[in-house]
């Protein structure tokens, strides 16, 4: 999650020429590994003890002083870890003394990608303690979790970042191409629609907006359709620090002429922690600029965040209501099979950015 915050992130080169691998290490098995004078051991979530603790405490201390993090509490990784397709052998860690040095977060879903619906590992919240950094350990962990992937069945991996840092180059080295520029936007809440107004979501519109929701972005690449699963964890099961607000606009018969998600954190902004609301699957049938501009001004926050790519129509109308980009970001993709591979050759479509992976909300 949140790679808005991965430029926070020191990963050195390999250092392996200075490690002596005992038996049982190596890139897909747990084992020992001296390297730069530090002993590490390598494995799973698995292996790590008091998991949630432990990377309650990696999160803040590698992200603290990121430009658009925001700080994590317990319930909150608790919640984080049983996402969809996130299982403990799949994310990777390397710990030292039993203190957890570095980690790679892994859940497989479905998603969109060049016209098919391939499993894709997702990979987030890659990070290592200041202490440990510039060892190698992140390389080493996203190797374990590239195999971990393939031999679970994904056809690709997909993660989220900053160009204009250090981790870009890295996972460029390690095979990923980009595959679509987005931007974190930051605007005012606008004034309301003379006509249209958005009003707060019942529990019987869950149907209809998640359905919106799909049809919405049926051709967005990076999109993971709601299954139960995925609905139940983002939208239901979530922490009490971390509610969110659904909004929507209807049209004269009742049926959804648009919808929005609106979750308020902490963000670091600026150097100093600030309220925003972060909106999340903004959906329209009808016109886009007057039904987006009628779902931000009833935004529970007057300090707005959205995440889009930047050809989305999205985009273009938050531009349209003075929003200007906070952080660049980019997805980026490492296809495996043929099929992965094959779809990352066609003309790519608008990319739906996950604000889950990129925020973490």
């Amino acid at each position: 999650m949140r790679c808005l915050r991965r430029p926070a992130l020191t990963v050195g080169g390999p250092r392996f020429r200075y490690a002596i691998v005992y038996p049982g290490g190596g890139a897909e098995f747990p084992g020992v590994c001296l390297m730069a004078d530090r002993d590490y051991q390598f494995g799973t979530h698995t292996d790590c003890p008091d998991l949630v603790p432990q990377l309650t405490r990696l999160s803040n201390a590698a992200f603290a002083e990121y430009e658009g993090a925001m700080p994590v509490d317990e319930d909150f990784i608790a919640w984080y870890l049983q996402r969809p397709g996130c299982t403990p052998d799949l994310c990777t860690v390397a710990l030292s003394d039993g203190e957890l040095a570095s980690n790679v977060l892994v859940c497989i879903q479905n998603l969109q990608l060049g016209g098919e619906v391939l499993p894709c590992g997702i990979i987030d919240t890659v990070a290592t303690n200041p202490a440990h950094r510039k060892q190698g350990l992140a390389r080493r962990l996203m190797l374990d979790a590239h195999e971990r992937m393939r031999a679970a069945g994904a056809e690709a991996a997909v993660l989220y970042t900053n160009p204009d840092g250090h981790p870009y180059r890295f996972y460029q080295r390690l095979g990923y191409a980009t595959r679509a520029f987005a931007a974190a936007l930051m605007g005012p809440r606008p004034a309301p629609v003379d006509g249209m107004a958005a009003v707060p979501a019942s529990t019987a519109d869950a149907t209809a907006i998640r359905t919106l929701a799909d049809q919405h972005h049926q051709a967005y690449d990076g999109y993971a359709p709601l299954t139960d699963a995925l609905w139940q964890w983002h939208r239901v099961d979530r922490p009490a620090s971390l509610p969110e607000q659904a909004l929507v606009v209807r049209q004269p018969d009742g049926q959804l002429a648009g919808s929005a998600i609106f979750a308020q954190v902490d963000l670091l902004i600026d150097g100093e922690q600030v309220p925003a609301s972060v909106v999340s699957d903004v959906t329209w049938t009808g016109e886009p600029e007057r039904t987006v501009q009628a779902l931000l001004a009833a935004s529970p926050g007057e300090r707005i965040m959205a995440l889009c790519d930047v050809k989305s129509e999205l985009h273009a109308a938050l531009l349209g209501l003075s929003f200007t980009q906070a952080v660049r970001e980019v997805a980026m993709v490492l296809p495996f099979s043929e099929r992965a591979k094959v779809a990352m050759t066609t003309v790519p479509n608008p990319w739906y950015v996950m604000v889950e992976s990129v925020v973490g909300v």
